[in-house]
């Protein structure tokens, strides 16, 4: 974000000099939080009096969707933001934050998977070159997943949620958290299949056979390798009409979606047999008659499918378009889609299946006038059951919008188009064209400001953390209120005032200058160690594809277009090690390899240095003690880079409960150099039955390692005591 002058103004002040009044529990909201934090009365268990109960207001701004991209494991959720005030000041101001939490649900509770965030700001109404309002304008926040998988026999259909809070971070691993200004939205997703292993491939055996198998003893060391098989192919049209009609062989399931008129029309699954007579240029009458024999052949009507197809436009009975919006911090499009019926996708997860298509539009400079962008596309199939707001799924589209930006006291809102077709590609030279199967539709979104687009070496981030959020000219360090590129969440989780060191695997993260290339060159602050990192980099590619990307002769790379390096990552295998300072440098270079300059060198500060961890039991090592009594020791948690330090005691299970440890040290405050107390009351709030029992230190620093976050260096230490029987 460019920052013109420090966050003096509000957003009630500049609201007010646009007419606009913002209400006193939106202006104050954290004076009001901070002076009572039940104020809106959604603090669960609070001793203190709600002054005004409010909770989920939705009039600023909510959520609209909720998908996932199958092919990135990428959970999605697209915010619109409604009003032009309200958001604590415009782009030349800090804003304010709106937070959205994810969780899974895979059929045994919900799982927190991760929190992302983006910077909104007040943006002043106007209508577009169409006359249509700007307003609202839609953010789309990512967040990538590691989901439980399996084989395609058993499809996995989560649960996922996504909670929406103005400026307040939902409460971690609370899926019931009740935003004040925000909204919660839930949506069945699908998680792409795994390859076949040896298990499944005797489970599925055994289910043809009725009869449980048992894997020979040669495969048990390799019952869970991946057993790679050539991709399904394509049904026909036989195997087609076979799968949708009333016919004898059809498996229960679709004879159960026939009954509950859920049937497959034949200009439906024909589709693509029927596409090759219209698209085929001029009518060739041979080629109809045998089109029509061929249908015939398998009971059905060529004509009247033509004829029902032909009057099909803009058909969302099967799928939708829901939303359309722009990912602030990742720089991608976002468009979210349901698929609404169990049936009509051309066979389930183990069969081929059928596409969605999705094709991306741009007006950026309000023109009336679409660019193309490009087409995405999304793998669907046909699952037994589908909920009654259906399976949703989300495509994305990589954009460079560095030609567009501009600063932050002309807001940039742009016009977008998304069109959603089923097993055909939607056209790439009119953007008015309606499919046959699936819907067309446009959004508002705003774009970052900052420098147009200027052809020079640039760094935008290094450990995933943005460039203007390190100290990179001195300490090498994070600063103070520092975020993640990619998630705009702080640094340092707990208390994001401190700064952070970085460690293990360091990657480097620039914008792609199309037709050039680049060096990256590393060394110690000290002016040693310098070397050229020619490691191949793994890019990934719009469609989840990953690849390893090497340099030429000399260590050139040439720079990746952004959909097939949606990540921007020009290096990602640098481990540098130790606790050194290190300094890097980006060359650019024309295509030709003549040399056009460099960055400074940019320092950070390394630190692969596991804390300091002891603890101690008053009165020795594996002492023994009558239960009910308090148990009291030391502990040691320390380090130069502190995160934090978490008590326990071991065994906590429902056969075996146990008290936990208390200390007045602050979890995210290091002990003093010789140790601070801790107690255990084994009578309280249980009396703690005879047993061995562990009191177990964990203690972590806040330095970024490997790039993302909630990974730190860490380290624990345990002391043992008995409570015996009386």
């Amino acid at each position: 974000m460019e920052t013109k002058e420090p966050a003096s103004s509000s957003s009630q002040a500049a609201a007010g000099k646009a007419g606009h009044r913002v209400e006193k529990e939106r202006a104050q909201f954290k004076k009001l939080l901070i002076s009572n934090p039940n104020y809106f009365g959604t603090l669960a268990g609070s001793t203190q009096a709600a002054v005004k109960a409010m909770s989920t207001n939705t009039s600023y701004e909510g959520l609209a969707c909720l998908g996932f991209n199958p092919n990135l494991n990428t959970l999605e959720a697209t915010v619109e933001i409604k009003r032009s005030f309200g958001y604590d000041g415009d782009l030349c101001h800090d804003g304010s934050n709106e937070y959205v939490r994810f969780f899974l649900d895979y059929g045994s509770g919900w799982q927190d998977v991760g929190l992302v965030s983006f910077n909104a700001h007040d943006i002043p109404d106007a209508l577009d070159c169409a006359k249509h309002p700007e307003k609202p304008l839609f953010y789309v926040l990512t967040r990538d997943i590691d989901p439980l998988t399996d084989f395609c026999g058993d499809p996995i259909l989560p649960k996922a949620r996504a909670i929406l809070s103005w400026n307040v971070q939902p409460t971690f691993g609370d899926p019931n958290y009740i935003p004040i200004w925000g909204d919660v939205l839930d949506a069945e997703i699908q998680i792409k299949p795994r390859q076949w292993n040896f298990v499944d491939l005797v489970d599925v055996l055994g289910k043809q056979v009725d009869k449980k198998l048992k894997l020979p003893p040669l495969f048990e060391e390799v019952k869970l390798k991946p057993i790679p098989l050539p991709d399904p192919p394509p049904f026909k049209l036989a195997e087609l009409a076979n799968l949708y009609s009333v016919k004898s062989g059809v498996t229960k399931a679709i004879e159960k979606a026939i009954e509950l008129n859920t049937s497959v029309e034949p200009h439906r699954f024909g589709l693509n047999n029927l596409q090759s007579v219209l698209k085929s240029g001029a009518l060739n009458p041979p080629t109809i008659a045998a089109k029509a024999a061929e249908w015939k052949a398998v009971g059905l009507n060529f004509q009247a499918a033509l004829a029902a197809l032909e009057d099909t436009s803009g058909d969302v009975s099967y799928e939708q378009l829901d939303c359309l919006g722009l990912d602030y911090n990742r720089e991608w499009l976002g468009a979210t889609f349901a698929i609404k019926r169990p049936f009509g996708y051309n066979g389930d997860l183990c069969a081929n299946g059928s596409q969605e298509y999705i094709a991306f539009w741009a007006d950026w400079d309000d023109t009336c006038q679409w660019t193309y962008l490009g087409t995405a596309k999304v793998e669907v199939h046909d699952f037994s059951q589908v909920p009654a707001d259906g399976i949703h799924y989300t495509a994305i589209w990589p954009v460079n919008l560095d030609p567009y930006r501009m600063p932050c006291d002309q807001p940039k809102v742009a016009r977008l188009r998304a069109v959603l077709s089923w097993n055909t590609p939607p056209s790439t030279t009119n953007p008015d064209d309606v499919p046959y199967w699936g819907n067309r539709l446009d959004s508002h979104v705003q774009i970052r400001p900052g420098e147009t687009g200027v052809i020079a070496p640039k760094i935008a981030a290094i450990g995933g953390v943005g460039l203007a959020y390190i100290d990179t000219a001195f300490t090498g360090m994070t600063n103070p209120s520092a975020v993640f590129g990619f998630y705009s969440t702080p640094t340092d989780p707990y208390d994001n005032t401190r700064m952070c060191a970085f460690g293990g695997l360091v990657t480097i993260q620039a914008a792609p200058v199309n037709g050039y290339k680049y060096r990256i060159w590393v060394q110690k602050d000290n002016g040693t160690s310098l070397q050229m990192l020619t490691d191949p980099v793994w890019v990934v590619d719009s469609g989840g594809n990953g690849s390893y990307h090497s340099p030429g002769i000399g260590g050139f790379f040439t720079y990746l277009d952004s959909s097939q390096n949606i990540n921007s990552m020009v290096a990602n295998a640098w481990v540098p090690g130790g606790d050194d300072l290190w300094d890097v440098r980006l060359e650019l270079f024309t295509f030709g390899e003549a040399f056009l300059g460099s960055t400074p060198w940019y320092r950070i500060q390394m630190d692969n240095t596991a804390p300091s961890a002891t603890i101690t039991v008053d009165g020795g090592e594996c002492d023994e003690y009558t239960p009910g009594v308090t148990i009291t020791g030391e502990f040691v948690a320390r380090d130069l880079h502190f995160g934090h330090f978490g008590l326990s005691t071991l065994p906590n299970t429902i056969t075996t409960p146990s008290n936990q440890p208390v200390t007045a040290t602050a979890t995210n405050t290091e002990t003093s150099l010789s140790g601070d107390t801790w107690s255990l009351n084994t009578a309280s709030p249980i009396n703690m039955r005879p047993c061995g029992y562990v009191i177990h230190l964990e203690v972590y620093d806040n330095t970024i390692v490997s790039s993302v976050p909630g990974s730190h260096n860490g380290n624990s230490y345990d002391a043992g005591f008995c409570l015996l029987k009386p």
